[in-house]
């Protein structure tokens, strides 16, 4: 156990409370009984440093220490006196003094208690004047690397914010210390990009599928606290204890482009990742949907071709930026990208994200799915997939349209195109070259699954026994108004896929609860 540190900084988010309640209602106690309980719990990828707790704990009793509370949600900081704390070899234990904790969690059994006499903001300028120490007894086995952090100065709330932990240990900064700012990308801090150079390895095993969220819409409430729960709050309970090792949206994150949709997703990915360890550039993968490219403000002349999206980047500029808070790179012009995950079950995927969006949409033409030979052969090439005769990996594409018609029925309109992409059968050619096993999509709101088998040379004899099959499966809308709402996870088991999709109720009339599973073979 390393004793050098001075201070701890702990994390926390308002997820029970309103916004800027927490240290509103623990001041509360203290103004009433001159002290207040505050809890810590941890991520799941973290083990409760015993031995640097009960240190804190000698210390604090002999002299009060001051350790700093960082609000990831609002990046603000405090400074809290602490005059003990409270721990056993038990996971978790209830609040030493029920009536000096606050009420809305004074019930409820954390791993560590922390006894504060004050609290108090502070600046930024407070905490970089501390430079990290390492706790390697913080992640056990779970193989997180935060050595590049020990010995430096403490750059910004930032880069603590974007750690994926929950406790800090620090010390004085020493002259000798580094001062650079460090940007965490993935586990191996490599440099920003759209596809993956190397496969990630993911301490999880469960896919994470979204659709159609139309954050923009606000059917789900953005903030905890109220009393209908998030949507955050939505997929977590769904998910328990599920090891999550990536997630995908197909598209349709905002409604009619609205940016305030992306800020809205942004939110529910810091959401989802202060609860869910592990949520980085390496393993989430977002397709754009119609949604989320404005329409040129003028119908399509009569027999005009239409422009290719990427020659007016201005109507994707919400999703640039969007795309560039996770990635730290702006789209390519294709708006495509790629990831490779190894996951702990030890099954491996390759996943290409394509953009089904590549026509410029207008008044009088919009939502027309269309891919390309070039964005096609771009993917491959950047996959790898050109290169490789994919002997263990599984292969997956998302896209925000139909490859396959997905609805019962469509509204009959000869001005408009129906749903499924232009280029399906190129696609579908691509996709049997490539041996893609799995093909995912969003866009109609309605669940959808179909095998397609298709001959891998066309144009010769052909033994209908040795054709390629390829599942295409479509996700409901997981939060668009006017249908049943859906999230769905998807697991590897054995020569197996297991797609479960779980309903969701933004009114809280009913139990969120799987409704339908898919079992698919890939062998």
């Amino acid at each position: 156990m390393s004793t050098t540190f001075e201070t701890v900084i702990l994390r926390f988010r308002d997820l029970v409370t309103a916004e800027n309640e927490t240290i509103a209602k623990h001041l509360a106690v203290i103004g009433q009984h001159g002290y207040v309980w505050w809890a810590w719990w941890k991520k799941g990828n973290e083990k409760t440093p015993k031995k640097e707790f009960a240190y804190l704990s000698i210390e604090a009793k002999s002299q009060p220490l001051d350790i700093f509370l960082v609000d990831s949600g609002q990046s603000l900081v405090y400074r809290a006196t602490c005059s003990g704390v409270e721990l056993t070899a038990k996971d978790k234990i209830p609040s030493p003094e029920r009536d000096k904790t606050p009420e809305y969690y004074c019930d409820q059994e954390y791993y560590a208690w922390f006894k504060f006499t004050k609290i108090e903001p502070c600046d930024e300028s407070d905490l970089t004047g501390f430079s990290y120490v390492g706790c390697d007894s913080l992640f056990g086995d779970d193989n997180a690397d935060y050595s590049q952090f020990n010995d430096k100065r403490i750059y910004s709330i930032k880069e603590i914010i974007q750690q994926n932990r929950t406790v800090w240990f620090a010390r004085k900064a020493r002259d000798s210390d580094r001062n650079n700012e460090i940007i965490l990308l993935n586990a191996d801090f490599i440099q920003p990009s759209h596809f993956s150079a190397k496969y990630y390895q993911s301490s999880g095993d469960t896919i994470v599928w979204l659709s159609d969220l139309h954050l923009y819409d606000h059917l789900f409430e953005s903030e905890r606290g109220k009393i209908r729960q998030t949507l955050a709050q939505h997929l977590l309970r769904c998910l328990d204890k599920r090891r999550v090792a990536g997630l995908l949206i197909t598209g349709d994150i905002t409604s009619f482009a609205k940016e305030s949709g992306f800020d809205e997703a942004q939110r529910l990915l810091q959401d989802i990742n202060y609860d869910v360890a592990g949520l980085n550039a390496e393993n989430i993968l977002i397709c754009p949907g119609n949604h989320d490219f404005a329409w040129e403000g003028h119908d399509l002349l009569k027999d005009a071709q239409p422009a290719f999206i990427y020659d007016n980047l201005e109507n994707a500029k919400g999703f640039s930026g969007f795309y560039h808070s996770i990635y730290k790179i702006f789209p390519n012009r294709f708006f495509a990208s790629g990831k490779k995950l190894l996951l702990s079950s030890g099954h491996i995927l390759e996943i290409a994200a394509l953009n089904s969006l590549l026509l410029q949409q207008y008044p009088n033409f919009e939502s027309h799915g269309y891919l390309s030979q070039e964005q096609l052969d771009y993917v491959a090439q950047e996959m790898g997939w050109d290169n490789s005769d994919n002997q263990n990996a599984i292969r997956i594409v998302m896209m925000h349209h139909h490859y396959l018609p997905a609805c019962y029925t469509e509204v009959i309109d000869v001005t408009r195109a129906s749903s499924a992409v232009y280029d399906a059968d190129r696609l579908m050619n691509w996709l049997v070259k490539y041996d893609v096993r799995l093909l995912l999509h969003g866009h109609k709101h309605r669940t959808f699954v179909s095998e397609v088998n298709y001959p891998v040379e066309p144009e010769k004899d052909v033994a209908v026994g040795s054709m390629r099959r390829i599942t295409v499966v479509g996700m409901g809308g997981t939060g668009a108004a006017g249908v049943e709402n859906k999230f769905a996870t998807i697991h590897f088991s054995g020569d197996e896929a297991v797609i479960e999709f779980h309903k969701i109720h933004s009114d809280d009339s009913s139990a969120d609860a799987i409704c339908q599973k898919i079992e698919i073979p890939y062998k």
